[in-house]
């Protein structure tokens, strides 16, 4: 297969994105973990005896774990390829900025001490602290479990010239794999790498089926117009979570 690379800015990464495709999901998927959380304040409040509060407890994880089960199914958080990726499902996603999982922690902890040590659960009021957790973490994460976009979109429009624009999709296959098409101003484009660039593989790619690289490639010789660009960007880990984020997070 016929391949050429180019290089280009890095700052293309901070032009004005949007979702420019995106699906519904499954309603009732997302608003199960509001079902649950729904019994667990109903438990809590109620607060007649200390079993109460540990049912409670129990039932806060429970919301919890089917948000976080639904968030993998979705974005496959799990398989996306970084270096030194964290264990922990929870640092996984603090690093590609879904939560901050200290208080998520907790709770786990707290509930395990629950479940598996007979412990006594918190106080009244600390469980209430954690109702209120838990039900920011499902707010926070709505719209991720509502839309999942397809592509983003990437826009510059500088004033007198025609719009600059390019468009990504993320393919999780054996490699993560992000093709771009679209077309960068010229300045930005260059044969060679440099600094603060990202590597351009100009080519179909292979195992993707995708109607604009076809329509770009059906010839083996390239034949594109200067500045318009069709292939796969190769994004660097930190770039890489930049991008995740943006797909996770824009609707």
């Amino acid at each position: 297969m016929f391949k050429q690379r180019k290089w280009i800015s890095n700052e293309i990464l901070n032009w004005e994105s949007y979702s420019d495709s995106s699906v519904v999901l499954e309603k009732e998927k997302g608003e199960r973990a509001y079902e649950i959380w729904e019994h667990a304040k109903s438990q809590i409040e109620n607060n007649e005896s200390e079993f109460h509060l540990a049912d409670g407890i129990t039932n806060l994880k429970r919301a919890l774990n089917h948000r976080l089960k639904l968030i993998e199914e979705i974005y496959g958080f799990k398989f996306i390829k970084i270096s030194n990726k964290p264990k922990g499902y929870m640092e996984i996603l603090e690093v590609f900025g879904v939560v901050r999982p200290f208080l998520m922690k907790r709770l786990l902890t707290i509930r395990n001490g629950i479940e598996h040590n007979d412990e006594k659960p918190p106080s009244y009021e600390r469980c209430l602290e954690l109702l209120d957790v838990v039900w920011y973490f499902l707010k926070s994460t709505d719209s991720m479990v509502q839309f999942a976009v397809k592509d983003l979109a990437f826009e510059l429009d500088e004033e007198g010239d025609k719009p600059y624009y390019f468009g990504l999709r993320y393919v999780q296959q054996e490699r993560d794999i992000f093709i771009i098409n679209g077309k960068i101003p010229e300045k930005l484009i260059y044969d060679e790498p440099t600094p603060n660039s990202i590597e351009v593989v100009l080519s179909e790619i292979e195992g993707v089926k995708d109607i604009g690289l076809s329509m770009a490639y059906e010839e083996k010789v390239l034949e594109l117009s200067r500045g318009s660009i069709h292939g796969e960007i190769i994004l660097s880990d930190f770039e890489k979570i930049r991008i995740i984020n943006k797909f996770a997070f824009s609707y």
